[in-house]
């Protein structure tokens, strides 16, 4: 009896749990279950009878109940009283569904049409919600013309200061008439009936534009020229607007014809309440709504505010109609700190692209002091002029600078520090490169030596590239490995003579290359006698041929013949009773000889003479948040200016020939490696 019961129950769990993977109607399956269940009921009720033991069927009676039970809710409602087996099958009651899949996207739900009524307009549906008011689409009674009714919330209009200024927006924008600011028909502000009757446009806000695409550069030059146009003739009228943003932008639809904004294609509106909804790019970011990222300085700490913060709100709009993101990004509070404390990156440094004209007038515009910016004359002025190519840069030297991003990880800058040319990018495609350049030197004719720590097949595994000076790569070599000419972790690079010099930190060598990459010699090697190195950091070649190295081990800078033949060292005690040495990270040499050296103990650079003797020092500060321990970069002008940064730093240090500071500048990237170039020939830009 026992073993009949088991075999029972486990049967009748199979069955249903086949029944439940079958994909048939939930009523199917609730309606088996059932039967399955009543059956299974009466077959344990006659043989606990016949057995005459009710305590074994007892459990699975409950769970026979408990099934019945859930069937009835999903076949139908339970019975009524009065009803009968029909009214429990529930005869015409709708089934609860399961959805097995992602149910279909509804349809965009259309306007509704309120419940509005006024005596001069017909609402037609809402099109817009704010924080303090509602925008409708609505048809002019008199002349059918269509229009865009602003309506305040019913729970502010008992605020009388609230409806003042609701209606001081209404009257200054009838003073206006400007094809790219938004028309004001007319108004009402008399019970029952509060409105701003305006101009409907028919588009999408800039804010909304800039969700899907970026503007080429020439329709943003055009958006930027409307909207400064509109501003000043605002300004003519003594009106600020103070809240100049992409979300109060409207781009009509055909705005641009074959690349040119017609006549009223962009619209300036929101001179008072805002119109768009209260759902935007910082809120899908988890930023506060209302975060001022296009707020000026002086409005930020509570100043008065005048035409000229205008100009930096638009100046901003302007920032990211050609980056794509915004200058400042974050909280509210953080924000607000930025926009008062810290300039952003530069347009160019965001998008090499972008053209270095436009890229100034921009910041020029977002100058933390008011008197600093230009005037929107002076910006419409500059746009009519033509922001959208950039100066031949033929200078005769640049800077070449590696730095860690992926767009322009090689890149030329002019020698006050702005950057000019993107030459190679971070890429596994030809043209690009594998990784950082670690190391960086010119030839006279204006070729570009790199070396690698990473490299990709298909290159022969070479750590040395040579690029022409228009950054097309024309040779490479020093592959991996202990052979002869080959490379295990090269971290310098020094050109002299037609020769190439590279150091090989793990090798402990310098290995010499003709200029086509063919070996020459190589000579140093580990240790603290003369000539060899313990930890070689840097290497520079002196006009004479002669050649320094860095050498952070034994605290010294040593100096060899172009052969490799040791000549002489320089160190320098901590003090005058001390044979401790002090240590050295930093290395650079002039055109005239001259070895500067950086202390690190007493944080200057130590100059010598080409003849040997001592010259003057200057301070050479560590900032916070630089990499202690890493390397100086040092690179000397020929008319004596220096450049300093700390590899893997972010701060270029330009001091003058007397060791006076004269700018310091981020480049707002980590720099790696860096050398001035000859460029005998000019590069467009």
């Amino acid at each position: 009896m026992s073993v009949l019961l088991n075999v029972l129950l486990l049967a009748a769990l199979f069955v249903v749990g086949l029944l439940l993977t079958v994909r048939a109607s939930e009523r199917t399956l609730s309606a088996l279950v059932s039967v399955l269940s009543l059956a299974l009921a009466a077959l344990l009720a006659v043989l606990a009878l016949q057995g005459g033991n009710l305590d074994r069927a007892q459990g699975v009676l409950v769970v026979v109940a408990v099934l019945l039970g859930s069937a009835a809710f999903v076949l139908g409602t339970l019975p009524l009283p009065g009803q009968g087996l029909g009214g429990f099958l529930g005869r015409g009651a709708k089934p609860v569904r399961v959805q097995r899949t992602a149910p279909p996207r509804p349809a965009s739900p259309t306007p509704t049409v309120p419940d509005l009524r006024f005596q001069d307009y017909e609402v037609q549906g809402r099109i817009g919600v704010g924080g303090m008011g509602s925008v409708y689409r609505a048809r002019r009674k008199l002349d059918g013309r269509t229009v865009a009714l602003k309506v305040p919330q019913e729970k502010y209009l008992a605020d009388a200061k609230f409806v003042k200024r609701f209606y001081r927006e209404a009257e200054v924008l009838k003073r206006f008439n400007h094809p790219n600011i938004v028309r004001v028909y007319d108004y009402r502000m008399q019970d029952p009936e509060h409105y701003i009757a305006m101009e409907f446009l028919d588009g999408e806000s800039l804010e909304a534009l800039l969700e899907d695409r970026r503007l080429p550069f020439a329709e943003g030059a055009q958006v930027l020229r409307a909207l400064a146009d509109a501003l000043r003739h605002i300004h003519m009228q003594n009106v600020v607007h103070r809240d100049i943003k992409p979300a109060n932008v409207m781009v009509l639809k055909g705005a641009f014809v074959d690349g040119q904004l017609r006549e009223g294609g962009v619209k300036l509106m929101d001179f008072g309440i805002a119109v768009g909804r209260v759902l935007t790019r910082l809120t899908m970011t988890g930023a506060r709504v209302g975060t001022p990222i296009y707020m000026a300085p002086e409005q930020a700490k509570g100043h008065r505010v005048d035409a000229r913060s205008d100009v930096y709100s638009l100046g901003l709009l302007a920032y990211e109609l050609v980056t794509g993101e915004t200058a400042f990004r974050g909280s509210y509070e953080a924000v607000v700190h930025q926009q008062v404390f810290e300039a952003p990156k530069p347009p160019k440094q965001v998008n090499i692209e972008v053209p270095g004209r436009l890229s100034d007038l921009i910041l020029n515009m977002i100058e933390k002091d008011p008197a600093a910016r230009p005037t929107l004359d002076e910006v419409i002025a500059r746009l009519d002029a033509g922001v959208l190519t950039d100066e031949v840069f033929d200078d005769p030297v640049a800077l070449a600078l590696s730095v860690g991003e992926k767009r322009a990880a090689l890149r030329l800058l002019d020698l006050q520090g702005k950057l000019r040319l993107g030459l190679r990018n971070l890429s596994g495609a030809e043209g690009g490169l594998p990784s950082v350049p670690n190391a960086l030197a010119g030839d006279p004719e204006g070729n570009l030596y790199l070396t690698l720590l990473e490299f990709r097949q298909g290159k022969a595994g070479a750590l040395v590239r040579k690029l022409a000076p228009d950054g097309r790569e024309v040779a490479s070599f020093g592959s991996y490995g202990l052979g002869e000419g080959e490379l295990l972790q090269p971290v310098s690079i020094a050109v002299s003579q037609g020769h190439v010099y590279v150091l090989d930190a793990e090798a402990h060598h310098v290995v010499v290359y003709d200029a086509q990459g063919h070996f020459v010699r190589r000579f140093g090697g580990r240790g603290q006698g003369l000539g060899r190195f313990e930890k070689p950091r840097a290497i520079v070649a002196a006009p004479d041929g002669q050649i320094y190295i860095l050498d952070s081990g034994n605290k010294e800078v040593q100096r060899f013949t172009p052969q490799g033949e040791y000549l002489s060292r320089y160190a320098f005690r901590l003090d005058r009773n001390s044979e401790a040495l002090r240590d050295l990270d930093g290395l650079g040499v002039d055109a005239s000889g001259t070895v500067y050296i950086v202390d690190s103990v007493a944080r200057k650079v130590r100059r010598i003479e080409a003849d040997g003797t001592p010259g003057p020092t200057f301070a050479l500060e560590t900032l916070v948040g630089e990499p202690e321990g890493a390397p100086w970069l040092l690179q000397i002008s020929a008319d004596g200016q220096v450049y300093a940064v700390r590899q893997g730093g972010q701060v270029l240090r330009t001091y003058n020939a007397a060791g006076d500071l004269l700018t310091s500048r981020d480049m707002y990237a980590p720099v790696h490696a860096m050398t001035l170039v000859a460029r005998p020939t000019p590069v467009g830009a």
